[in-house]
């Protein structure tokens, strides 16, 4: 059952965010499965930049515009439109974690 938490919790905060900015931009075959896969790519830019360079934050922005290729590449539209696809993902991970912690410090102060 903890498995099944972990894995909602982990899919909620990846996958959703990046169905959520291809619904924004309007991106045609958006489907879970293709933003699943996203994510991978996604994931392994971030381990590529970060073991390549080194952590911080210009690893960061590196793994962003790779994540920006890929988005391109994998959902079939520009660079510029992958780019911003990559940056509303993050920025609604970011959101989710926002209110989730807010939510959290509300309900359990202690």
């Amino acid at each position: 059952m903890e498995i099944l938490i972990v894995l909602l919790v982990l899919f909620v905060f990846t996958v959703i965010p990046v169905k959520v900015g291809a619904s924004f931009l309007n991106i045609d075959g958006a489907t879970i499965g293709v933003c699943f896969f996203a994510v991978i790519l996604s994931i392994i830019a971030n381990v590529l930049a970060i073991g390549f360079i080194g952590k911080g934050f210009f690893p960061s922005i590196i793994a962003l515009i790779i994540t920006g290729i890929f988005f391109s590449w994998l959902f079939k539209t520009n660079t510029v439109t992958g780019f911003v696809l990559a940056t509303i993902s993050i920025v609604v991970q970011f959101s989710i974690v926002f209110i989730a912690a807010k939510f959290w410090v509300l309900h359990y102060p202690n």
